[in-house]
């Protein structure tokens, strides 16, 4: 076989192969199964609450006034890891993954979104039974919370919310072409799975402060959200959310309840001036607000230290 017929030949073979890899991925080949989820995600501390046909991954631990803290888009109750090390000492710490998210779920008629999931969330609670507590979310985690306390004032003791998308980010910056280009790949052509770069940009894009990046963030973040369907899930989450009718400055405007905002300095997702429209829909409540100029979207991962410590000086009143 002369050069240029080897040559042809094994690009043949490589452009065969590369073509089979994807069909692969396509069909869930690298996608991790919810057992090896469960095994990996969930120890003596969760237990599994079926609400409404939907299972929903719950961690609890600590003695103490009880907290219930709501993970944002794309994230699970790993988010709030530092905090709960740090508030377990002083309080009942409750968290949760919410579908399609985390190893909750799935929903059994394919419906997703926060105002699907957020009356499973009120259910959630319900069937724990917990009558009186403190509640906090971060990203579209603490519209949920928000709207909890807005329905529920007579067993929410203080509010806890991050980065609160009240309004649609007409101020988003745009992801890093690096970001961009992996993304674009993913979704068109692998299209079921993302790989772990890809996570590594997504954190790297929405962290202030890329050092405070680990390898387990990554993996994390990774395994959780190409559980197979994740991303289909997550853009029917995405939409629905799009065409809700929720009313968040009219919720907002009925709390009473103490709460302590905190925001990102950095986050690409709701800048700084987004903090000028959201403070004052709380017109009813009194209202502390923290700022932290050198960090991103995700506070409490990147910085659990910190924001868990002025959250733990709001709940005691210090």
């Amino acid at each position: 076989m002369n050069f240029r017929k080897t040559v042809l030949t094994l690009f043949v073979l490589l452009a065969a192969a590369s073509v089979g890899s994807v069909i692969a991925v396509r069909n869930g080949a690298l996608n991790p199964t919810d057992d090896y989820l469960k095994q990996r995600f969930t120890d003596a501390r969760s237990k599994f609450v079926t609400v409404d046909g939907v299972p929903f991954h719950v961690v609890e631990e600590g003695r103490g006034p009880v907290i219930i803290l709501i993970h944002g888009h794309l994230g699970s109750n790993r988010q709030w890891d530092g905090w709960a090390d740090n508030l377990r000492k002083d309080f009942r710490v409750v968290r949760f993954d919410y579908p399609p998210f985390g190893i909750s779920g799935p929903d059994p008629i394919g419906q997703y979104g926060s105002s699907r999931v957020y009356p499973f969330i009120v259910k959630l609670i319900d069937e724990l039974g917990y009558q009186r507590f403190h509640i906090g979310g971060t990203s579209s985690g603490s519209i949920l919370a928000l709207r909890y306390t807005a329905d529920h004032p007579e067993r929410v003791d203080k509010l806890m919310l991050s980065t609160v998308p009240a309004y649609a980010p007409g101020d988003r910056l745009p992801p890093p072409w690096q970001f961009a280009a992996v993304m674009w790949f993913s979704d068109n052509v692998l299209q079921v799975w993302r790989p772990q770069l890809y996570w590594q940009l997504f954190m790297e894009n929405i962290f202030g402060n890329d050092d405070r990046i680990t390898p387990n963030m990554v993996a994390d973040y990774a395994a959780l959200n190409n559980r197979l369907g994740s991303i289909g899930n997550v853009r029917s989450f995405i939409m629905a959310n799009a065409r809700s009718t929720f009313d968040v400055a009219s919720a907002a405007a009925r709390i009473t309840s103490p709460i302590l905002i905190q925001w990102a300095g950095k986050s690409p997702v709701l800048t700084t001036a987004g903090l000028e429209r959201v403070a004052p829909m709380f017109i009813g409540a009194d209202v502390t607000i923290i700022e932290y100029p050198d960090l991103g979207h995700k506070l409490m991962l990147e910085d659990p230290e910190r924001t868990v410590a002025d959250t733990r000086a709001f709940l005691l009143g210090e």
